[in-house]
């Protein structure tokens, strides 16, 4: 494979192909699954018998793009404080790629301090999709002078255009959704494994102890979670945005306005969310001096709810079920069993997105001894996913 494929501003939308969204908003891989809106995607296996194998390949082929944007920009940026000298085109035409022709066929000649030299680079990405080759040929034709651009230190090593362009943001742009989730599948991996040989205490929740009251953390997202998963979004986001207004080629100080932009998105995302957090909203809380619960607004619930303790006779563990292209994909969420009196018993969910198996068995055995109360152990959802 010509690696240089990668640097094309088109190469995520080739890593996207194996990947569609399912009905309840989840996004699907062909060996992974995975909730948007949390950062633990569960991997899980489908058709084909090693998805571990088939995620180190799709990381690879990420890390490839990544390496070849970082190199090529990165060489670009430097190239703005090369030395300057006039020079012969020699050859000018297209290269020939893979499978027609790609890319730049150059020659220029040129004299630093009495030596000759002989280059061959337009740029350092001379093979990226997005240039317009027939015009880059026609402003450097056969047979005129034109500046080259060489390192002082090191003069064989030139290019006829030096400096970042906008597509070269455009790239690391496109680059960053797919890190993110790629990340995030690995994380996922990793604790899935964990969580089969030894859960942690509680599914890893976090729990305050304060005077006179128990915080559990039920947050859907880290407040770090939050900021990559809001930086990916107004990436990918931003960059739809620009390719349709201004093509594969933005300009430069466009291009720098939408990073920048994308980065305060992100930044934006994980103050919202910590902040959030502070506020103890989504914690369930309970109070050992009015021997109450504070339930968080999850599972349907707009407001926080406030139940008695002794109302809460039970904890429960409902497997969820989704339908995905390659089955069933199940999560499960912790409950308490709620029976008041003089009212028919419920189920008060305490998440709004399933969790792993063993972190919701975990949460909902530490709840089975922090109130008292027996865990009925798993039950089958019976209402539709989409209610939440």
């Amino acid at each position: 494979m010509d690696i240089m494929l990668f640097h094309d501003c088109a190469c995520p939308l080739f890593l996207a192909s194996a990947a569609w969204m399912d009905g309840a908003g989840n996004v699907r891989f062909a060996f992974v699954t995975g909730d948007v809106l949390r950062h633990n995607v569960q991997v899980r296996m489908f058709a084909f018998p090693y998805p571990l194998l088939l995620l180190a390949i799709w990381s690879g082929a990420v890390l490839a793009g990544d390496y070849v944007v970082l190199e090529t920009s990165t060489r670009q940026f430097l190239a703005g404080w090369f030395a300057a000298t006039k020079g012969e085109i020699v050859r000018s035409q297209l290269g020939q790629g893979m499978l027609n022709r790609r890319g730049f066929d150059m020659e220029y000649c040129y004299t630093v301090n009495g030596a000759d030299y002989t280059g061959h680079r337009y740029r350092f990405d001379d093979r990226n999709g997005a240039f317009d080759y027939e015009a880059v040929i026609k402003r450097f034709p056969s047979g005129s002078r034109r500046m080259v651009y060489f390192d002082p230190a090191n003069p064989a090593d030139s290019v006829l255009s030096p400096g970042l362009d906008g597509c070269d943001l455009l790239l690391g742009l496109f680059a960053i959704p797919f890190n993110v989730v790629t990340f995030a599948v690995w994380v996922s991996a990793i604790r899935s494994r964990r969580d089969r040989g030894r859960p942690a205490p509680a599914g890893g929740v976090r729990i305050f102890q304060r005077k006179g009251e128990t915080r559990v953390r039920l947050a859907d997202f880290s407040a770090a979670a939050a900021g990559f998963f809001g930086l990916a979004a107004a990436a990918f986001a931003a960059a739809m945005v620009v390719v349709f207004a201004a093509g594969f080629v933005p300009g430069l100080r466009l291009m720098s306005t939408v990073l920048m932009m994308v980065g305060a998105a992100g930044v934006a995302a994980f103050l919202w969310t910590a902040l959030r957090h502070l506020s103890g909203r989504y914690d369930l809380r309970i109070h050992e001096a009015s021997q109450t619960l504070l339930l968080p607004p999850t599972g349907g619930r707009k407001e926080p709810l406030l139940v008695p303790r002794g109302e809460m006779v039970a904890v429960s563990m409902r497997r969820r079920a989704s339908p995905s292209p390659s089955g069933q994909y199940f999560s499960y969420v912790p409950a308490l069993e709620r029976a008041a009196l003089n009212a028919q018993p419920q189920s008060l969910e305490l998440v709004n997105w399933g969790w792993r198996e063993g972190k919701a068995r975990a949460l909902a055995g530490w709840l089975s001894q922090e109130l008292g109360v027996p865990f009925k152990g798993m039950e089958e959802e019976t209402k539709d996913y989409d209610q939440d």
